[in-house]
């Protein structure tokens, strides 16, 4: 379930408890009123019984009939909210002797609950009822107190759904907003706070001991790496001084007349113990380029690096090199070095695997970047090559007979990789394979 939704939920529910408590509050205080209004209206209308008689009696000895005589007690009995009707006994009636089909709902049951009282008086009845204005008053007050009440509770229990959202779903959100940062790759170690003792509360507890456990196996694995990485470098620095030793000797051997020597375990070991000093010296390479220290960087135009590129290459192989360079300066920010590193790395690799057709490196720029492609001739990649040529010590189907360690493409990715830019191998339409790189210009 999405966050946003579960606040959604939470804030619905509290004003759906809100809108309840308004309700309940509204019956009971509905029937509560409502019994206070027919004691109120009980004790108004016997307190008019009990005055009529001698109102009675005094409009008589003054008027000697009771005709007008509601009207006379209207204004005598105007304190109290009741109505009177005087009819002679002597005339049958038929019906409720009190109707008012003008009034609401509401004022009709609420007068319904009270009996008026009949009060006899010589030969006449008057008839006391509670004046519909009184109803219509409380009820008036009681909607506009509902009204009130329900803005107050249902403003309050918003509030109190912000708040309480806020408070029970922060670690949620912290705990997602963490999680999504260790999906984009971001270990960086961040706890999630929290008092709640809640399933909320105890998912941010359990988030907290994973990024604590992942924490200490990202520092084990760190460590290890780097130790990994010194000690390729040491090994590397403790191997290859008794290893030029030794490919001196073998080399003094090798210019040696047959009789001293036998010629063919001579040049065999001096072949192996210089690719022994390749794979060393490739080694020590990877390993200072797996380094996290800062790089010593610098701006320089690609053009001048691959000008510069058959002079690593023997007369021989400078010859089967064709440099393409671009018409306008493309300035790059990397390190200087390895640049020229991968670079001759890449392009050791396509003249050892392109057969003996030409090798061409050229540089141009493409999509706002620059762009190196070396292609040769050669029987190009397979699709396990394409896969896994960046690996180290990966050899291609196309590398039985020919020397080499399996480090070059590895050595070129992982510098194009810590100068932001991007590498890709690809088979040619025509024949032969390319590897592109792209590198943001300065």
């Amino acid at each position: 379930m999405r966050v946003a939704s579960l606040r959604n939920r939470l804030i619905t529910w509290y004003i759906m408890t809100g809108a309840l408590v308004v309700l309940c509050l509204a019956a009971l205080i509905a029937a509560v009123t409502g019994e206070m209004l027919a004691y109120q209206g009980r004790e108004a209308m016997s307190s008019a019984a009990r005055q009529i008689p001698a109102l009675a009696t005094a409009f008589r000895s003054q008027h000697g009939n009771v005709h007008a005589f509601d009207a006379y007690l209207a204004q005598r009995l105007a304190p109290l909210p009741v109505l009177t009707h005087t009819e002679d006994r002597s005339v049958p009636h038929h019906g409720p002797r009190h109707a008012w089909p003008g009034q609401n709902v509401i004022v009709r049951m609420l007068m319904e609950k009270i009996r008026p009282i009949d009060v006899a008086h010589g030969g006449t009845r008057t008839t006391v009822f509670v004046a519909p204005s009184f109803y219509e008053r409380s009820v008036e007050y009681y909607l506009l107190a509902m009204l009130v009440l329900a803005i107050v509770v249902i403003a309050a229990s918003w509030r109190i759904a912000i708040v309480v959202a806020a408070n029970s779903l922060d670690p949620l959100l912290r705990t997602t907003a963490a999680l999504n940062r260790f999906g984009e790759g971001d270990f960086t170690p961040a706890s999630v706070s929290t008092n709640d003792t809640s399933e909320v509360g105890e998912l941010a507890r359990a988030y907290n001991r994973a990024v604590r456990q992942i924490t200490r196996a990202l520092d084990e694995r760190s460590q290890a790496s780097a130790e990994m990485r010194q000690f390729v470098a040491d090994a590397g620095h403790q191997l290859r001084t008794p290893l030029t030793v030794i490919i001196g000797y073998l080399s003094s051997m090798a210019t040696r007349t047959p009789c001293e020597a036998a010629p063919e375990q001579v040049a065999k070991m001096l072949s192996q113990s210089r690719r022994m000093k390749t794979l060393i010296d490739e080694l020590i390479t990877l390993a200072r380029l797996e380094h996290v220290a800062p790089l010593q960087e610098s701006s320089f135009d690609v053009n001048d690096v691959v000008r510069e590129l058959p002079l690593s290459f023997s007369p021989g192989e400078q010859r089967r090199l064709h440099v393409v360079l671009s018409s306008s300066p493309l300035t790059v920010h990397a390190a200087d070095t390895e640049f020229r590193e991968a670079l001759v790395a890449l392009t050791d690799n396509a003249v050892k695997y392109g057969g003996d057709g030409p090798v061409t490196v050229s540089v141009g720029r493409a999509d706002g970047q620059c762009e190196i492609t070396v292609c040769d001739g050669g029987p190009g990649f397979s699709k396990e090559d394409l896969k896994s040529a960046f690996d180290r010590f990966y050899r291609g189907t196309a590398s039985e007979g020919i020397t080499g360690t399996g480090l070059g493409l590895a050595i070129a990715a992982k510098v194009v990789a810590r100068a932001r830019g991007a590498i890709r191998l690809c088979n040619l339409q025509g024949g032969g394979a390319a590897c592109v790189i792209r590198m943001p210009l300065a």
